[in-house]
């Protein structure tokens, strides 16, 4: 952490001293256009390319910057973006104080806690979509709701899927620094007195986690004795420290102060009444970094008009696009994007463009460690480019789906993040991903042709066949099938008599000698193309 937040500061300066040499330049192989290609729509729209950009690769090399670029205006990029800051904010989970029964309502769980849970990471894809500048997640006097959370909260009706809507209660309006997920995830005990909400704040917008930082305080404190406790916050150094600039920003919350968290119309509202609490919890004052303002409104914008908040966006850009951390050796890297998100105007394209341009997102294998030339899907990308596809969404009984749930389904399982017991998503393969690919895969097979072999629709992956071809009536339809299927889902042209035919043909012959069902075969094919590696791996 001292080294990250070292790393913010450099990005403050300078890139180099008066007389400094800047640091050499590295430059690394680039990866193949097609894997570059996959692995930029993977990022940018959550999907694999379409056979139609693989075909226009192969015609023009060139043409690979261009399709990439192409990928940020795409509708999906703001989807991504939520997925992305989804694991920043840490409000996807299934953990929240009241039931839908709290509020009389006869909806399923998974839809009342995924409707909350989706608040802020659904502001976030607005932004994106809408090319709005970054500062409107803490300044906007808006959210974004649904049906459900038109139901159950002072916001204004949204009829269908998720909209733009505003909160009806009178609260002070600071973005995602005024809803009510936000504060539900972060919650606050009297004796933490809302240093939670205001770590989470500087963790997320500034990218400073308190938690991080190096502690040293006399030992000989009774950190059972409140009144001792309370004394060395605010004399003993070590305290200091930290609670100098955290309990001013704590200050800023008592609005969403609850005294009792699992009563519904308790933590609904939002409670003027409670704003200057402060003074019998702390005695701090309302205060961002040692400038005071009377409310929660004044903290958006003094977050805006802070530098680190933009620092800290293209840093938390920069490392979920290379699924990594960044450190010092990133720094130039750093400033290059930096420049570019304010050239574009702080939007979350400009900025994804400037990182899936730079040299180190496209390095091909190398000693570097700060190339990351194969990462691991999250758990939201293997479910977007399996419903791609396939058409199929693996839902459980009540409508979850099981790779956004934890409760039922097999999120963490997938190498998912569930908000608050796992927090980040893995980044290397294990059992249980390997597990929940292979059953993902024979249901998304056994969906998608059953569909593409009913007439019905346009066929998504079977579009050489019909069903009633056997290799001993019509091979080389099933051998261009079978190309077919590589090309669209590895973006690879496979030789009709090259080895992955051949193994290919074998194992659909074999299912053939067994069950004597062309579509029970395509299905096994299927699902051991959807199996592969390369759907994890990109």
């Amino acid at each position: 952490m001292v080294a990250r937040a070292t790393l913010l500061a450099a990005l403050l300066l300078p890139a180099c001293g008066p007389g400094e040499e800047p640091a050499p330049d590295v430059t690394w192989d680039e990866m193949d256009g097609r894997r570059l290609l996959i692995r930029a729509s993977l990022d940018l729209r959550g999907v694999r390319p379409t056979a139609d950009e693989f075909a226009a690769l192969e015609a023009d090399p060139d043409a690979l910057d261009d399709l990439v670029d192409g990928f940020v205006d795409d509708p999906r990029f703001g989807d991504r973006m939520a997925d992305v800051y989804a694991e920043v904010v840490l409000t996807r989970t299934e953990t929240w104080p009241v039931s839908p029964q709290s509020y009389g309502m006869p909806i399923p769980q998974s839809v009342f806690v995924n409707a909350i849970g989706d608040e802020v990471p659904q502001m976030v894809g607005h932004v994106a979509r809408e090319d709005l500048p970054f500062t409107e997640l803490v300044t906007g006097d808006w959210t974004m709701a649904d049906p459900t959370l038109s139901a159950i909260w002072p916001v204004e009706p949204v009829s269908d899927g998720w909209g733009v809507s505003r909160y009806t209660d009178g609260r002070p309006t600071a973005g995602v620094l005024s809803t009510n997920s936000m504060w539900w995830r972060y919650g606050s005990t009297p004796s933490n007195a809302n240093r939670k909400r205001a770590n989470a704040v500087s963790r997320i917008f500034l990218c400073q986690d308190y938690l991080h930082r190096p502690i040293a305080f006399d030992r000989n404190v009774n950190l059972l004795d409140e009144g001792a406790v309370a004394d060395a916050i605010q004399n003993d150094p070590g305290c200091i420290n930290c609670h100098s600039a955290l309990d001013p920003l704590s200050g800023y919350f008592y609005g969403f102060w609850h005294y009792n968290p699992q009563l519904a119309a308790e933590v609904t509202n939002y409670h003027p009444e409670r704003e200057l609490l402060w003074r019998d919890t702390t005695g701090v004052a309302p205060a961002f970094y040692g400038e005071p303002s009377p409310g929660l409104a004044d903290l958006g914008r003094q977050l805006a008009a802070d530098n680190r908040l933009l620092t800290c966006a293209v840093q938390t850009m920069t490392e979920s696009l290379l699924r990594r951390d960044t450190t010092l050796d990133d720094t130039n890297d750093l400033v290059i994007h930096r420049e570019a998100f304010l050239d574009g105007g702080l939007t979350l394209r400009s900025l994804a463009r400037s990182v899936v341009a730079s040299e180190v997102y496209r390095a091909a294998a190398t000693d570097d460690p700060r190339a990351v030339p194969t990462k691991l899907v999250t758990a939201d990308l293997l479910h977007d480019e399996i419903e791609d596809l396939t058409g199929f969404r693996w839902t459980l009984q009540g409508g979850l789906d099981a790779l956004q749930s934890e409760a039922v389904g097999f999120r963490t399982l997938a190498g998912g993040a569930d908000g608050v017991f796992v927090t980040h998503s893995a980044t290397r393969p294990n059992a249980t991903l390997v597990l929940v690919q292979a059953r993902l895969a024979e249901a998304a097979a056994d969906h998608v042709v059953r569909a593409d072999l009913s007439g019905e629709g346009t066929p998504r992956l079977l579009t050489e066949v019909d069903g009633t071809e056997t290799l001993d009536s019509d091979r080389d339809a099933i051998v261009g099938q079978v190309q077919a299927l590589h090309w669209r889902i590895f973006g690879r042209r496979v030789d009709p008599d090259g080895e992955e035919v051949a193994a290919n043909l074998e194992l659909w012959q074999a299912l053939y000698d067994v069950h004597g069902d062309p579509e029970r075969c395509w299905a096994g094919l299927v699902t051991a193309l959807l199996r592969d590696p390369a759907l994890l791996l990109y």
